[in-house]
């Protein structure tokens, strides 16, 4: 969970405006932010913990998801509201630092800024997130032992010299640890205009505009040798909701047990396992799935897979699968 407790006016980005294509079918047509966590999608474990005490919450998304977003907010409630990033694919996105300066070109944002991937789940102390980076009055970043070398790989990979950032390496192939910078960043005022430095500086350089302007730690590995950049260690928890294991660890997480709220028939329902309302299951031996409403499962044994809405599954013998909407096997 996440909990921030502010002394002064702070606006918060949510960025949601990727495409999910590691996730695909499953996200084809469904935001990833939005995917459900328990009784609620992910999305809100952010807002309903920030929305009391930032001025203000942007979610950043594309124009296929919007109206998506804006039913999340209206249907819960939210304090917050859509801003909608020019493109309509993956290949056309703008990138997140892009996102970011348009919306920093658009709105004239002149607060602090704090910025949080709206596709990953953690949690961590966030009251002292805040009071490190009001003392810190710079950049902060924070960070998470992933563990696993092949996670460190597709993230920012960072070295310390106590909690000061003096090395930072996005994506590394051989990663020199397994430190990584996760999407939870905090801008100071006065230090917002790091972005548009960074445009400058690699608009006159050579290197192509979709490489500069992709994840928000290549400015981290650029800015952290011009200013003072400071990094937020925490132990708690922390997923990719990006790739099926990532979904369903953080279902484990989440969710004490097991819990099936679709109807059963003679069914071996295993560890983290996860039935919406809605489906139906019959001689079904299932282990770490979950599984979406109006799904069909019959005479089958499903093992760590996503199964969507309005599946049908019959006979067959399933493991680390992504079953679309709609598919029939």
């Amino acid at each position: 969970m996440y909990y921030f407790v502010l002394s002064g006016i702070m606006k918060a980005i949510i960025l949601a405006g990727g495409h999910a294509t590691r996730l695909w079918p499953v996200t084809k047509n469904r935001a990833k932010p939005l995917l459900p966590l328990d009784d609620k999608p992910l999305i809100d474990y952010i807002v309903e913990d920030i929305e009391d005490d930032v001025d203000e919450i942007i979610i950043s998304t594309n124009d296929k998801f919007s109206e998506d977003f804006e039913t999340y907010i209206d249907e819960y409630d939210r304090d917050a509201r859509v801003i909608v990033e020019d493109q309509n694919s993956e290949e056309e996105k703008p990138g997140t630092i892009g996102a970011i300066l348009k919306i920093l070109e658009s709105e004239d944002l002149d607060d602090d800024l704090m910025i949080v991937g709206g596709d990953n789940y953690y949690s961590f102390d966030g009251s002292e997130f805040v009071d490190f980076c009001e003392e810190k009055d710079a950049p902060c970043n924070v960070v998470y032992d992933v563990k696993k070398e092949s996670i460190a790989q597709q993230i920012g990979i960072v070295d310390l010299d106590g909690d000061r950032i003096v090395d930072f390496e996005e994506k590394p192939e051989e990663p020199p640890s397994t430190l990584g910078s996760i999407a939870c960043y905090y801008f100071p005022e006065d230090q917002v205009s790091l972005f548009n430095d960074y445009e400058n500086h690699f608009q006159d350089s050579d290197v192509p505009a979709d490489e500069y302007l992709d994840e928000p730690g290549r400015l981290i590995e650029w800015a952290h040798k011009r200013t003072n950049m400071y990094a937020f260690s925490f132990d708690g928890a922390w997923f990719d909701i990006g790739t099926r294991e990532g979904y369903l660890d953080a279902m484990d997480h989440v969710v004490e047990g097991s819990v099936v709220r679709g109807d059963t028939d003679n069914c071996v329902i295993g560890d983290n396992v996860f039935i919406m309302d809605g489906a139906t299951l019959k001689n079904v031996e299932i282990h770490n799935s979950i599984v979406f409403p109006d799904a069909t499962i019959i005479d089958a044994e499903v093992r760590d897979s996503i199964i969507d809405r309005k599946a049908v599954i019959k006979g067959a013998d399933l493991n680390d699968a992504i079953i679309g909407e709609h598919s029939v096997l």
